[in-house]
């Protein structure tokens, strides 16, 4: 029975554009509004019936939401036609180690395994708020515990017979101040100058992108990394139903397909550049260009520190996530 899709991710403008030259003379994708009628003449060159099938998707007379659904139609016949011609690597927990050496030859790679989502711009939203999202479930977990502490120690303080003592005793107890003091020995309030400055750098190296890994551990215990960024506007629902669906963690297998963009180790890509980098430090009176490249050196090795990747870690330009059911 043939298994059918169900997206999460389709990045249509480059499905289409690789279509277009994959099945050579593929109508160009033009809809320009919504129930824009586009009749153009199709010349077929590519295998027999696809670039019929695909222009005929993309001529028709449709709504937004029809549209949809063909683009995931579309991608179907994209795909299966790359796997035909022999142009995707596939790849999984059991065939990973001796199929990942082959990666430098394949453009399209398509990943199999349970994905972990991350969106930068709630964990910096939650950094921002940090505080008060803390004192919140610090109200609703301790607040009987902090009520019946404050009670035993005001009847401690009635049993002070020196009036300045017991004065001084009241201003210790405080419930706003017992109740900040709870926060901070249960790690639920952090100083404002950290959590402003790891907010700066959380937007300075990720800038609130929504990413997606897919962690993949070979039978022999070998831990691969592939980490794609997904465009918030390809998704096919938001971000938050995503991840209430699914959840950070997925339990369910997915399939990402895309192009490699990184699989070098840090040392393999130092090498490339090594050379150059040399040559730069070594000029005397560097003109603006040299220096701007000079800067760019240094901004590399700095976002390195942060972002940078990881040797175990390959980038994927995203065309598709999906669950095959």
């Amino acid at each position: 029975m043939k298994k059918l899709r169900s997206f999460i991710y389709l990045d249509n403008y480059k499905m289409y554009s690789i279509s277009s030259q994959l099945f050579e003379g593929l109508t160009e994708y033009i809809l320009r509004t919504e129930n824009e009628t586009i009749k153009e003449e199709e010349s077929q060159k590519g295998p027999v019936g696809s670039g019929r099938v695909l222009a005929e998707i993309i001529e028709k007379n449709t709504n937004e939401t029809e549209k949809k659904f063909l683009h995931d139609y579309s991608y179907n016949l994209f795909e299966d036609t790359l796997k035909n011609e022999k142009r995707v690597l596939e790849l999984n927990a059991s065939n990973i180690n001796e199929e990942i050496e082959k990666i430098s030859d394949y453009s399209f790679v398509k990943i199999s395994g349970n994905v972990i989502f991350n969106d930068l711009k709630i964990i910096e939203d939650t950094m921002k708020n940090y505080n008060k999202i803390g004192a919140a479930f610090g109200y609703f977990t301790h607040r009987n515990t902090i009520n019946e502490d404050i009670e035993k120690l005001n009847t401690s303080i009635n049993n002070i017979k020196d009036r300045n003592q017991k004065a001084k005793a009241k201003a210790t107890i405080k419930p706003n101040i017992y109740f900040n003091k709870l926060l901070k020995e249960h790690g639920l309030h952090l100083e404002q100058d950290f959590l402003d400055h790891f907010v700066y750098i959380l937007n300075f190296g990720y800038n609130q992108q929504f990413e997606v890994q897919l962690p993949v551990k070979s039978s022999t215990d070998e831990f691969y990394l592939f980490s794609a960024q997904l465009k918030r506007e390809n998704l096919k629902d938001d971000e938050l139903s995503i991840i209430k669906k699914y959840s950070r963690e997925t339990e369910k297998e997915f399939k990402l397909f895309g192009i490699i963009t990184q699989r070098l180790t840090e040392k393999s890509k130092r090498n490339l550049f090594e050379d150059i980098k040399a040559y730069q430090e070594n000029i005397n009176q560097p003109n603006l260009k040299e220096t701007l490249m000079d800067m760019m050196s240094k901004l590399t090795k700095l976002e390195a520190s942060f972002i940078g990747k990881m040797n175990y870690e390959y980038v994927i330009d995203p065309i598709a996530l999906y669950l095959e059911i």
